[in-house]
């Protein structure tokens, strides 16, 4: 390993997020379920289609490791941890949806 401690960073980062996977179906279905039986759109619509969009955040964060592998380390972290802008447009569709 170049850089132990980022690599184990980066493995840190990965593994929480490919554990975060496991349930993924789960909700998955549940939420294809509660959508085919409403008629209406608005905002659980939009927060479904977020859930959708989950595993490819998580393979997304996958790239770290190239960056890693060019010794671009901080890149490396950021790229890992990008993944987590995704908790924004998710909590506040869900404070939205309690607002109104």
């Amino acid at each position: 390993m170049k850089n132990q401690k980022v690599a184990h960073w980066l493995i840190l980062f990965n593994g929480i997020y490919a554990i975060t996977l496991l349930p993924y179906p789960v909700f998955f279905i549940f939420g294809l379920y509660s959508q085919m039986g409403s008629k209406q759109g608005g905002i659980e619509y939009w927060i479904y289609a977020l859930l959708l969009s989950y595993p490819i955040g998580v393979l997304l964060s996958l790239f770290c490791w190239l960056f890693y592998h060019f010794g671009k380390y901080k890149t490396a972290i950021a790229v890992a941890n990008l993944f987590l802008i995704w908790l924004v447009p998710l909590l506040t569709l869900i404070a939205w949806l309690n607002y109104y």
